[in-house]
């Protein structure tokens, strides 16, 4: 965190999604940055700070959907060296994925999201309330 300001990543395709999540933060985050990539390599690029992200900000914390065009979330977290100590919140539409991101990236249920994500389901993720310093108990 830069002065108080949490860095925030949001990897979403879909612009509606982007939108409500970014309205749930707003909710319970007043001091964020925000940085947006809508597929799969561009999310490798930024998190390895490649090519137009050489510069891009670390993030406290990032929002990863499941399915993005050219690399699906799990493809994005294989290209990640040390993907598991990331502070990932997945973001999907259903359970189904569950299993595979707690096994493959060590992601626990409480970072696992099911869209449209909510301000009560970013207050239960471990990852928000690791950066929450600014932000309220639920």
């Amino acid at each position: 965190m830069s002065g108080g300001n949490i860095e925030v990543l949001v990897i979403e395709d879909d612009s509606t999604d982007r939108f409500w999540l970014e309205y749930a933060l707003k909710m319970i985050a007043p001091n964020y940055s925000l940085s947006a990539v809508d597929n799969g390599q561009r999310a490798v690029d930024f998190l390895l700070k490649r090519g137009e992200y050489a510069e891009a900000p670390t993030p406290d914390v990032i929002f990863l959907d499941v399915h993005l065009p050219t690399l699906d979330g799990a493809e994005v977290l294989r290209q990640i060296p040390d993907a598991r100590d990331l502070p990932i919140c997945v973001l999907t539409g259903s359970e189904a994925e569950r299993g595979l991101f707690e096994r493959e990236f060590g992601i626990e249920g409480s970072n696992y999201i099911v869209k449209p994500v909510t301000r009560e389901s970013l207050l239960e993720s471990t990852h928000c309330r690791q950066v929450s310093r600014v932000m309220p108990e639920p």
